[in-house]
């Protein structure tokens, strides 16, 4: 509903048509909002031609198939997050994107935050200086999402657990601040051990608790920590530090030093709609063909830190990232 909001709330956007399997929640969205057109099949909506751009808001193992059809029937996307279940589903994505001439955007509301944005401002002005260090953390002491027929807690159908599911935002927020360097090496270790708090009926293969480190090709690390469940309070931060200065977000505030004495400075930003924004900025990069802060060669380079992260924790040890350029071909 959030992207309903969003369009809506852009004079430039006109929502005409909604789809969805159950025809009756379809057409009690459709009335409320006066959403002239309504479908339960993703295709026959696809047909319709005057239809520019399409919001995926799906499950995550619907997001490649569908957002591909979408693509390859000339529609612009906006993908929810995560991008996909794995970077090669990510991948196959962006080539379609690109082959299609069509914007590809995925749905990382954090970095349209108003504090997100004011503290990326003050990092390309270089108040921070090189920023060589992130953490980002996202726990939850209870809240494990369980979904239409338990696709949250499928690895199959999710991809995963807490990483893919809100890790992916603590993540993808702390390294754009850190102007997104290629990671290069991952180290990573996975817990499951909330089961119980799940309906005995419900199948439960994914990660309630993960934690890694990264390391980046300019040298930076990033440190996450994210869980569904924890037997400690529930913490959202999101901190970086340069050779200059250093940042958190809650709060707002600037570390950094004035004639040799430490100076911790709070910052302001204004109060936004996160999802409006985020909205109006994928409309926006249609309609002045400009690409995405959240791109889908981006969405790629996502994708492979959390593939990998799996991959170590799976392994205990760390374990390479390829090359984004190898990777996207």
């Amino acid at each position: 509903m959030q992207h309903l909001k969003g369009y809506t709330a852009d004079p430039r956007s006109e929502v005409i048509a909604i789809c969805d399997l159950d025809k009756k929640h379809v057409r009690q969205v459709a009335s409320e909002h006066k959403i002239p057109n309504t479908y339960t099949s993703h295709l026959e909506m696809l047909e319709n031609p005057d239809i520019d751009a399409v919001s995926v808001c799906l499950p995550n193992f619907l997001h490649a198939p569908i957002s591909i059809d979408a693509l390859n029937a000339g529609k612009h996307v906006l993908c929810e997050k995560p991008p996909a279940r794995s970077a090669q589903e990510a991948k196959a994505m962006a080539d379609t994107a690109t082959q299609n001439g069509k914007t590809l955007m995925y749905a990382l509301v954090q970095r349209f935050d108003g504090s997100t944005q004011r503290l990326k401002q003050l990092v390309q002005e270089g108040e921070l200086g090189e920023i060589y260090f992130g953490k980002a953390g996202y726990v939850r002491r209870r809240g494990i999402p369980i979904g239409k027929e338990g696709w949250f807690v499928d690895k199959e159908r999710a991809g995963g657990g807490a990483l893919i599911d809100i890790g992916v935002h603590a993540l993808d927020c702390v390294w754009w601040l850190m102007n997104s360097p290629r990671p290069v090496e991952v180290m990573g270790m996975s817990y499951s051990h909330f089961k119980h708090l799940v309906p005995d009926n419900v199948k439960y293969d994914v990660d309630d608790a993960t934690f890694a480190q990264i390391r980046f090709e300019n040298g930076a690390t990033i440190i996450l920590e994210t869980t569904w469940a924890l037997n400690l309070p529930g913490d959202n931060y999101i901190k970086v530090a340069g050779t200059k200065a250093g940042a958190t977000l809650s709060p707002f505030t600037l570390y950094t030093e004035e004639d040799g004495k430490e100076l911790d400075k709070p910052l302001s930003a204004p109060s936004i709609n996160s999802f409006d924004e985020e909205v109006k900025h994928f409309v926006g990069c249609i309609v002045d063909g400009k690409e995405p802060i959240s791109s889908a060669e981006q969405g790629i380079m996502l994708m492979q830190m959390l593939d990998g992260i799996y991959e170590s924790a799976e392994k205990g040890r760390s374990v390479p990232i390829a090359d984004l350029s190898a990777a996207t071909g």
